[in-house]
């Protein structure tokens, strides 16, 4: 092996580093979690060398076209990428990818301009190549740092948070990848140019750059705006499910104040008969009169208090509306406030929305209906669990299929988007059992 090969294969593999380095810094930004330089580390080496080492294979020993090549390699450093950020990062491939693209777009903007000015205005006379390299990748490694604390500072994963989140995971994935090889493309032409278009060039990559984040950034706050206005709704919504329970709690306290004097009525005359037997059965049938009327949904309206988000409380509060209509109790059990978990809350609504739709109508044609909803935490992890009766066998190999329905034709839809959704998020278990004529359905996902 030559030295000039030895040489190039040094450089490369530190530009890797460097680049990935950068790449690594601007991930955090995006997600708005912390510099974690262990983190990092783990990223820049297994997502870095792997990439680079087939990178170096490409662009220096093969006979491809040094464009096809270029992009060929560009193509396996996003791939190694985003299978790095799935596994450091924990998110699902369509959110990684989209992550990783924006970062992409930054960083190969940073590179390209900091690489072609060191070239055409400080090194080139420079005959000493380890005072080049060196001299670039300290100065594209400080330049990344500056401006990852820019994105920092005007928090960048605010701005940016729903084109990472919410529906259309993996359209809104590949859109953001064409925009990457746009850049890429870009960064390709510059190695055409002559030195008198350098300013140009730079002048183009930066606004380039600039206007795709710009568009990212538009579709990311026009997303945001929708979501202002659902969660609007839903607090309407839920205000208007309050006072419908509240009128409820007060026409069910005036029939329990005039059965209540009747009852005391009843029992001044057993008082002074002597009986204490009969006033015994008096009062443990008026605390199950009590329980029934306006116990329960003192102790629902206890539970839904520790719903501490809007738009999963409007969501509990209308389907406990449906059941009271439909004459079936529901059993609700939330012990701690629940403020947040690793799932979009509106993601998390449509299937939690489904689990309670299907529930609902399997009890309602039950000889006692009710239903069951807990939401709790446990060690880290978020669990919500649906349960209802159900007499009839279940086959749970094939009630994922769509159409497939113990209802009857044309149904059992449901169950097959909410599993649909939860492709988008791999680290979401979904349970089911049934068991003692008794159909269960768990969702855990992390906190």
């Amino acid at each position: 092996m030559n030295k000039t090969l030895i040489f190039m294969m040094l450089v490369h593999t530190v530009d890797v580093l460097v680049s990935f380095t950068v790449l690594g810094m601007f991930l955090f930004d995006i997600t708005g979690e912390r510099l974690q330089l262990q983190k990092l580390g783990k990223y820049v080496l297994f997502s870095g060398l792997s990439a680079g080492s087939i990178g170096f294979v490409l662009v220096y020993m093969s006979t491809l076209n040094g464009v096809v090549s270029y992009l060929l390699s560009s193509n396996i450093t996003l791939a190694f990428a985003t299978v790095g950020m799935s596994f450091l990062w924990k998110y699902d491939p369509w959110r990684s990818l989209s992550a990783v693209c924006i970062g992409g777009m930054l960083q190969v903007c940073c590179g390209s301009v900091v690489a072609s000015i060191i070239k055409y205005f400080f090194f080139e006379y420079s005959e000493d190549a380890f005072l080049y390299y060196g001299g670039t990748f300290v100065i594209y490694l400080a330049i990344g740092a500056g401006i990852s604390l820019l994105l920092r500072k005007m928090q960048f994963s605010r701005l940016i948070r729903y084109m990472l989140d919410g529906g259309w995971l993996p359209l809104k994935a590949v859109s953001i990848f064409v925009l990457e090889m746009m850049v890429e493309i870009f960064f390709v032409m510059g190695r055409q140019l002559q030195e008198e278009t350098i300013i140009t060039y730079n002048a183009g990559m930066v606004m380039l750059t600039l206007l795709l984040v710009g568009i990212l950034l538009h579709v990311s706050g026009k997303e945001e705006s929708e979501r202002k206005i659902q969660y609007q709704e839903s607090l309407i919504l839920q205000q208007q499910l309050y006072v419908e329970q509240l009128e409820q709690m007060q026409k069910e306290m005036r029939v329990f104040r005039h059965d209540y004097k009747n009852i005391l009525s009843g029992m001044y005359l057993y008082a002074k008969e002597g009986d204490a037997d009969k006033i015994q059965d008096v009062l443990e049938r008026l605390e199950i009169d009590f329980d029934q009327k306006i116990g329960e949904k003192i102790h629902a309206a206890t539970q839904i208090g520790n719903i501490c988000m809007p738009e999963l409380k409007s969501l509990v509060l209308s389907k406990l509306t449906k059941m009271n209509k439909n004459h079936i109790a529901c059993r609700l059990e939330v012990l701690y406030p629940i403020n947040s978990f690793g799932m979009d809350v509106w993601d998390f609504n449509q299937c939690l929305g489904i689990l309670l739709d299907n529930a609902i109508e399997a009890a309602a044609i039950q000889p006692e209906p009710y239903v069951e909803l807990q939401l709790m935490y446990q060690e880290g992890f978020f669990t919500v669990r649906v349960a209802n009766p159900w007499k009839q066998e279940v086959d749970l190999s094939h009630m994922w299929k769509e159409g497939y329905s113990t209802k009857g034709e044309k149904r059992g839809v449901g169950l097959s988007n909410y599993k649909r959704v939860l492709k988008h998020y791999p680290q979401a278990v979904s349970a089911t059992s049934w068991e003692d004529e008794v159909f269960v359905q768990e969702l855990t996902v992390p906190v």
